[in-house]
């Protein structure tokens, strides 16, 4: 009788341990991470997704042991992920299904590497029993920043907004490790050394960009020119004027915005010094001439310095047909009186969905052929010959509906006729067509001339007419390239009627 006692109690504790946490010690995890199925990096990844699953599931205290076990998932894990994101973002053309599951295991995992590091940074904190995790604060605090701000960077290859409550936990993990004096703590992440003032940056700048309905590899090659950027500028806490440009409130469920004359020192404000890195990105789009034909890291530049596109302004839900011409062609045929053209412009029926004081969204049935940053002309009715000129922002299918969202460039476009100044006293003149874009609102201070990029050199003196009077311009920066037209600021430096300057 006691030897079929022992037995059964020795084959109970042996499947005790056969059903025991993988994460007990470092030396059960590596063995499981060991076992993990490998016949592809697809299986091996959904495998380790779901011991992360557990690994949070099991709500046991935090200690050393279960550290080392996470850094351990860490290590095999970010190098698989890795491939898996580089699977995602080069089979975009792949079958929806692949595409999204693809996207989902990225998700996950870096929805529970986040989860599982906020939980060991609170423990550290909370629970009195872990004062051997207190020296480790700085290493959980910067990679739960870092995988919330891949969280919330994996919100927009869907086009979906991130949550309030992902701004807010950002905001907190920063304000408390600044507070206790580790924002600047350098930590190895993946080989990389890096610290919670950079990643809470990094997370800030996406925000700033908001690249709702960019394309996978665009939002990852914007991320990676961030990431490579030295030096990033860090938050500070003491505005200075002609330094900071952007500010940032911790106590709100948001990202930051641009500063205007908001130049007040508060206990949970903080400012950034973003125009070197504007300009850095201005200069790549000058280098690479594959970059200067698409401009996506001008559009970057261009979103940070305006202080990105803001999506919670008061919106006016207002529905009705309205009649679009779709690039320069079409737009400047549109803009010729009705009385004079000769060529009706090509122009699609959109149904508008809603309209605020900077653009206009729309709800179309088929997926539109746009790219970002594609000039689109708006008109309720194209006889009168009022017209809005626009540029795509963003684009995103909802309810088997494809939403169009645009930001407006200005309510009056008009088109006018250029030339360079050197050419006027004699000889054939280089005329051409471009658009003058009065204001959209006061406060922009300047209004633009979008124009063809053959004809564009900074500084270089122009003369504009409009109807009968002639205007001399000194041309300024570019603030934006569209598909082989440049939206510049300029100077006004004279002006007289045509008949006069003839």
């Amino acid at each position: 009788m006691t030897e079929l006692f022992e037995m059964l109690s020795s084959i109970a504790r042996r499947r005790k341990a056969e059903v025991g946490s993988p994460f007990a010690s470092l030396k059960t995890t590596e063995k499981w991470l060991k076992s993990l199925p490998g016949e592809s990096d697809y299986d091996t990844h959904h495998a380790l997704v779901e011991g992360l699953e557990r690994f949070n599931a099991e709500n046991e205290p935090a200690t050393l042991g279960r550290m080392k076990s996470l850094l351990k998932i860490e290590e095999v894990g970010l190098p698989l992920q890795l491939r898996v994101v580089e699977q995602y973002v080069r089979n975009q053309a792949a079958f929806r299904l692949a595409r999204q599951a693809l996207w989902r295991e990225s998700w996950v995992f870096w929805s529970l590497l986040a989860e599982a590091w906020l939980g060991m940074l609170k423990q550290a904190y909370r629970n009195p029993a872990s004062a051997e995790l207190k020296p480790f604060v700085a290493e959980f605090a910067t990679r739960a920043l870092r995988y919330a701000g891949l969280v919330m960077r994996w919100d927009y290859h869907q086009a979906r907004n991130p949550a309030s409550s992902a701004w807010r936990r950002v905001h907190k993990i920063y304000r408390l490790v600044e507070r206790d004096g580790f924002a600047t703590q350098e930590v190895l992440i993946n080989e990389r050394p890096t610290h919670c003032a950079r990643e809470y940056t990094l997370v800030v700048l996406m925000g700033l960009v908001h690249p709702l309905g960019y394309r996978a590899q665009e939002i990852e090659s914007i991320a990676q020119i961030l990431e490579g950027y030295e030096p990033l500028p860090l938050p500070d806490k003491v505005p200075q004027r002609e330094v900071h440009t952007h500010l940032v409130d911790l106590s709100l469920s948001e990202g930051a915005c641009m500063l205007d004359d908001e130049w007040v020192q508060g206990r949970r404000l903080r400012y950034f010094a973003l125009r070197q890195l504007v300009d850095h990105l201005k200069s790549l789009d000058q280098a690479s001439a594959t970059e200067a034909e698409n401009g996506l890291t001008r559009q970057v530049a261009s979103l940070i310095e305006r202080g990105g596109i803001r999506r919670n302004r008061q919106r006016t839900h207002r529905f009705g047909r309205v009649w679009v011409a779709a690039g320069m062609d079409n737009i400047l045929t549109a803009l010729v009186n009705a009385d004079a053209a000769r060529v009706r412009p090509a122009l699609d029926p959109w149904m508008l969905r809603d309209e605020s004081t900077e653009g206009m969204g729309f709800a179309l049935p088929e997926a539109p052929t746009l790219p970002h940053g594609r000039l689109v002309a708006v008109s309720w009715d194209p006889a009168e010959n009022v017209w809005q000129l626009l540029a795509i922002r963003w684009n995103r299918e909802e309810d088997g509906q494809y939403l169009v969202g645009t930001q407006r460039l200005s309510r009056h476009p008009k088109r006018v006729e250029i030339c360079f100044e050197s050419d006027v006293p004699g000889g054939a003149q280089d005329k051409t067509w471009a658009l003058f874009l009065p204001m959209t609102h006061t406060e922009q201070g300047v209004s633009n001339l979008l124009m063809p990029q053959t004809h564009y050199r900074l500084g270089a003196s122009l003369m504009l007419r409009d109807g009968d009077i002639l205007y001399r311009l000194r041309l300024g920066e570019v603030q934006e390239s569209h598909e082989g037209w440049l939206r510049v600021g300029m100077d006004v430096v004279g002006r007289e009627q045509f008949a006069v300057a003839a």
